[in-house]
C-alpha cells in the first residue's frame, strides 16, 4: 500500500505539525481592501517559508494611439 505522509518539520526549530505553520495576510490593503500578500511562518520559531501574492490583477488595456499625439 502507500507510505503514510510525513507532517511537515520546520527546518530551523525541528518542530513537527502543520498546525505550527501559520498564515497570516499583510496590514497593508489594496484600493478594495484586500491585502496584498500573505506571509507563511513557523509559530514556534518565525521561520518564514514564503510570502504569496493575496490579489493579481490582469493586464492594463491597451489603448489606441491617436495620429498625432
Amino acid at each position: 500500500m502507500s507510505e503514510p505522509i510525513k507532517k511537515p518539520r520546520c527546518p530551523k526549530c525541528e518542530i513537527i505539525g502543520i498546525e505550527h505553520i501559520i498564515c497570516e495576510p499583510s496590514e497593508q490593503k489594496n484600493r478594495v481592501g484586500d491585502p496584498w500578500f500573505e506571509a507563511a511562518f513557523c509559530s514556534n520559531c518565525g521561520h518564514v517559508y514564503g510570502v504569496f501574492a493575496k490579489v493579481v490583477y490582469g493586464p492594463s488595456p491597451s489603448f489606441a494611439r491617436m495620429p498625432g499625439l
